[in-house]
């Protein structure tokens, strides 16, 4: 499958994560019109076994799949495999959209395509560890810890991005992932947020902020900025995760798509991460617990104030649209 598109949708997995990639993916397709951007799953793997019954599942949808062998990408961790994105993306493609496999996608996509991103740069929205600063709970001095062991300086530190969704200008790219990819063999292996901390520390200059509509962390869900925001893109960061089970603050809603697809497509259903039944009872406990925290110590605390501050101080490119 090729077209003349000179903008795409990418995804970059490995077999462990293709299924929820592939719902996501679906889900950017139905979101994005056909005239505007191409939609392609990258697989990573040593030696990479075609599939034939994911293969016909994409063709169906109008998705291409590709499979590349880890050599590719230097031998890196597949979740870095970003930061190699012009060496294995068709040339065709000058604009990109990459967004992570542990997303849903229930907005159309059309603005973020639409957005002009000037050579050497990219949008990419905050990560959520911005929002406890400045603070003096543990948290907020963690988080500060953190930044500062980064070498990111104070008045930097506000502007750390989440590398889950990016928006790219592939010209000038390939210095930044190759800048970040020689940072993380240096030392990023030792860091919390491996593949997040080298970009920021690298690329953080060339970074326009973003909307976090485009870019929904699930757990604000429980601090009521959901319906001022409007999220097209929610990203579930942590654990556990929506295709696991109808845990909080998500519920059925975002467990659904992945029912919906085991039904259409049975065969991928040995993709499929399926929870023990204690492990769901532990994450449905916890869940329900960190609903009640996350609720009292953003919706009622500052946090929210800052969220919804960051939105208001962007420009209209970054803006959802």
């Amino acid at each position: 499958m090729t077209t003349g598109a000179t903008c795409c949708i990418c995804y970059t997995t490995d077999a462990g994560y293709v299924f929820p990639t592939f719902v996501s993916a679906l889900q950017a397709r139905q979101n994005a019109s056909v005239d505007k951007a191409d939609v392609v799953i990258f697989v990573f793997d040593e030696a990479p076994m075609i599939d034939a019954d994911l293969a016909r599942a994409c063709e169906a949808n109008g998705i291409r799949l590709i499979y590349r062998t880890l050599d590719v990408i230097d031998g890196a961790p597949v979740m870095l495999a970003r930061l190699f994105l012009t060496r294995f993306l068709p040339a065709q493609y000058e604009q990109i959209l990459y967004i992570d496999g542990d997303t849903q996608v229930r907005g159309s996509l059309d603005p973020l395509l639409d957005a002009v991103v000037p050579p050497g740069k990219f949008m990419a929205a905050n990560d959520p560890m911005t929002f406890v600063l400045p603070g003096a709970d543990s948290l907020s001095r963690d988080v500060a810890g953190h930044f500062a062991a980064l070498g990111i300086p104070a008045d930097k530190e506000y502007n750390y991005f989440n590398t889950g969704v990016l928006r790219i200008s592939r010209e000038g790219w390939e210095p930044l992932g190759a800048g970040a990819w020689e940072m993380f063999k240096a030392a990023g292996r030792t860091s919390r947020f491996p593949d997040q901390d080298v970009l920021n520390v690298i690329a953080g200059a060339h970074r326009i902020p973003m909307s976090l509509a485009w870019n929904f962390p699930i757990f604000m869900c429980n601090c009521q900025v959901q319906q001022i925001i409007a999220p097209r893109i929610y990203h579930f960061m942590s654990s556990p995760k929506p295709w696991q089970g109808a845990f909080q603050p998500w519920g059925f809603a975002a467990t659904k798509p992945y029912v919906d697809v085991i039904r259409r497509f049975p065969s991928l259903a040995r993709y499929q991460d399926k929870m023990p039944i204690l492990g769901r009872l532990r994450y449905h406990l916890q869940q329900g617990y960190k609903m009640v925290d996350e609720t009292m110590s953003w919706r009622f605390t500052a946090r929210r104030e800052r969220i919804l501050s960051y939105e208001n101080g962007l420009s209209p490119l970054a803006e959802s649209g």
